[in-house]
């Protein structure tokens, strides 16, 4: 019996820690669920082309990098790697590629302006060869600085801002041997090559980047081995890491302090790649994704916004330390954005986790992940905790076939666009690549390129996908408070329903003064300014060449008719279904009230927003001018 009653405690003891452990994961889990969801848009609903516009003074650009270009780099690490192999006798680099002549960017470039003109761009992204610039140590080769100089002149020549990346994968072999970010002392190289440049170019160039992508240097070159050095080492990784950050705090603190320092904007470039669950029930794949998450964003961000620096994955490497010069040292955050990568985690020590595609529900591009615009908001979200402006540094796709970039850059675009709508401080958007280059371990076999670049005769040709970033570039801009039109515009035509049957045109009203408000029902600022309206523009100028005209925004005739009654106004109202004639004022998401005063001869004159009273007596100012001067 005694033992009957032992083995049943034993049972109901095993039942109670089971039951625990599920309760601990079912917690675990549901806390995550909720904490981090897996965001999804619904895109059936979205017009990307109607939703999407972005500020005025946004800048634009295209992006490269001076070894996937250039051609003939042959005194850098990558030079090295490239002609390295396995111990199979495999080549380190896809189907045995080398950089080369690449897209022979080095003598074309007078050329490549004229196609970055051709997209509207405003902006040229590229990095400088520290090889090329000082191929021994202590050793400047002028004539190089000075072709970038040259390189800087054209684009200004040409209606371009050059903005400069200092270290983008590539460093001298002499660096390489010293050990290159491995080792802290071998910052202050990096210091004087950066101080060189700036001293060369800086009277040209307004915006300096000075380390592209720690994370990926980091993460390819010590974790994958993938990039020279081709190491495996996770505490060495985390030590490349810290130096990596550091030469970004001292060079940006060293430039701020020469001559024209102070007027430049001088960031650091981040990429971030989110590691999601594969499978969102267990408990491995959160917990591995959390650690990358941590390892490769999440500590850069919180060393850049706070000057702590933690680098941490379990058995393998733990690294901590303080910095506070490392706060607020950047002007902006540079921000390079593709995809995700979904974390599979194994009961294994060797090979604690893994990445897999998810081909049944993405639409993968060619390198391996997935388009995922949501990301790009996502990531936007993440890199805004540093409280420092954004500019993308880097974005696009590998799509040989052409058959995916037209629109992954307008869901793309449309996820920047949300951002800044939400809030967030984008300054500007470089889109990944001006034209096909050496993709370092992929070699030539990925086309990131705006143009395809046939590497037989360097024949540079705009791909069809392409086309949807020069329509969104050239699409008119909104200012600060929502309006793509400006003073001195001519004010777009208009066919205009009033609710009393009357139909309208703009333009059959040129020799009156013309004000038109965008109301709605809904909104409480216009109820307010309405009767003003009434009482001191329409009362006062209807009988002196003045027409106001209200146009209530996307509500139905019985809706308005209503609006009219409860508001007491006398002044014509239009309707205006689907927003189609505010989307020619103003960019669709942005809120009314808001007026638009119209000149004799069709020019805009005066723009408000809300009712503020002293601008709606300035606007009372400027009708009366416009009466009196009939």
């Amino acid at each position: 019996m005694v033992l009957k009653l032992t083995k049943n405690k034993i049972i109901f003891t095993v039942l109670i820690i089971i039951a625990i452990i599920f309760d601990g994961w079912l917690i675990y889990i549901l806390y995550h669920s909720l904490t981090y969801p897996d965001k999804y848009w619904d895109w059936d609903n979205i017009q990307t082309n109607n939703d999407t516009y972005f500020p005025k003074n946004f800048m634009w650009g295209t992006a490269t990098a001076a070894h996937q270009v250039e051609g003939n780099n042959q005194n850098n690490n990558w030079y090295e790697w490239e002609n390295l192999h396995k111990k199979d006798n495999i080549s380190r680099i896809h189907n045995n590629d080398k950089s080369g002549r690449a897209s022979n960017h080095w003598e074309l470039y007078k050329q490549d302006i004229e196609l970055m003109k051709d997209l509207g761009v405003g902006y040229y992204r590229f990095s400088v060869e520290w090889s090329k610039i000082e191929p021994k140590k202590g050793i400047i080769n002028y004539e190089a600085l000075e072709h970038y100089k040259k390189l800087c002149n054209k684009l200004i020549d040409s209606g371009l801002t050059p903005v400069i990346t200092l270290h983008h994968f590539t460093h001298p072999i002499w660096f390489e041997k010293l050990g290159a970010f491995e080792k802290e002392e071998n910052i202050n190289h990096f210091i004087k090559f950066s101080e060189t440049v700036f001293n060369y170019l800086a009277e040209l160039v307004p915006i300096w980047c000075t380390i592209n992508e720690p994370a990926v240097f980091v993460s390819q070159g010590y974790f994958n081995g993938v990039f020279p050095p081709g190491k495996k080492d996770p505490l060495l990784a985390g030590h490349v890491m810290k130096n990596l950050l550091n030469a970004h705090v001292k060079v940006y603190h060293h430039l701020k302090s020469l001559p024209r320092g102070k007027d430049k904007q001088i960031g650091l470039v981040k990429n971030i790649t989110q590691f999601d669950p594969l499978r969102r029930w267990h408990v491995l794949d959160w917990y591995f994704s959390k650690k990358l998450n941590d390892v490769f964003t999440n500590s850069a961000i919180t060393f850049l916004s706070e000057g702590i620096f933690r680098f941490y994955l379990p058995g393998m490497a733990n690294i901590n330390f303080v910095n506070k010069n490392a706060i607020k040292a950047l002007d902006f955050i540079g921000l390079n954005y593709y995809s995700r990568m979904h974390t599979k985690g194994h009961f294994n020590s060797s090979l604690p986790f893994t990445f897999e595609l998810r081909k049944d529900k993405d639409i993968q591009t060619d390198m391996p992940y997935a388009i995922y615009p949501e990301g790009f908001y996502r990531a936007i979200k993440s890199i805004s905790q540093i409280n420092a402006p954004i500019i993308i540094t880097e974005n696009g796709i590998a799509d040989e076939d052409d058959s995916h970039r037209d629109l992954f850059i307008n869901r793309y675009l449309y996820a920047l666009s949300k951002s800044i709508n939400d809030g967030y401080d984008v300054r500007g958007y470089f889109y990944w690549t001006l034209m096909d280059n050496f993709e370092w371990a992929e070699g030539y076999k990925m086309k990131f390129g705006l143009y395809e670049v046939d590497f037989n005769n360097q024949k540079r040709t705009l791909r069809e996908g392409s086309k949807s970033l020069i329509d969104l570039i050239n699409k008119p801009s909104f200012d600060k408070r929502g309006y793509i039109v400006s003073i001195g515009d001519e004010a777009p035509d208009l066919e205009l329903d009033y609710i009393d049957g009357r139909r309208v045109k703009l333009s059959d009203l040129r020799g009156q003064v013309v004000v038109l408000q965008f109301t709605a029902s809904w909104c409480s600022v216009c109820i307010q300014e309405m009767p003003h309206l009434e009482k001191e523009v329409w009362q006062r100028y209807k009988d002196k060449g003045l027409t106001l005209i209200g146009i209530d925004r996307d509500e139905p005739i019985d809706v308005v008719r209503d609006f009219q009654k409860k508001v007491g106004t006398t002044y014509p109202l239009a309707l205006d279904l689907g927003a189609k004639h505010f989307s020619k004022f103003a960019h669709k998401n942005a809120g009314v009230t808001r007026n638009i005063v119209i000149d004799r001869n069709g020019k805009i004159v005066f723009l408000t927003r809300l009712f503020d009273k002293n601008e709606f007596q300035e606007m009372i100012n400027k009708i009366e001018s416009l009466i009196q001067d009939s």
